[in-house]
């Protein structure tokens, strides 16, 4: 599922930034929602808000490559926006 993808992303970039980067509450949310989502029928989700998601992961991805540098977010798609 792409949202699922979405979520490991932002969770390896958590891992990659190290702890208190991104809030705790923050990754505790995507933790829980990573749990959760394998409950989600994908025929309930809609296309525009799959688009979304992708969309505000791929400004996440581009902010903390400015932040960071493009060595954490090339490792983790190999230059490609997700």
């Amino acid at each position: 599922m792409r949202v699922e993808s979405c979520v490991d992303v932002i969770l390896t970039i958590n891992k990659k930034l190290g702890e208190g980067k991104i809030k705790p509450e923050i990754i505790h949310q995507f933790q829980r929602l990573k749990e959760h989502i394998r409950f989600v029928d994908d025929e309930l989700v809609d296309e525009k808000d799959i688009d979304r998601i992708e969309t505000a992961t791929n400004q996440l991805m581009a902010e903390i490559s400015d932040a960071y540098g493009s060595d954490v977010i090339g490792s983790l798609s190999n230059g490609r926006m997700h």
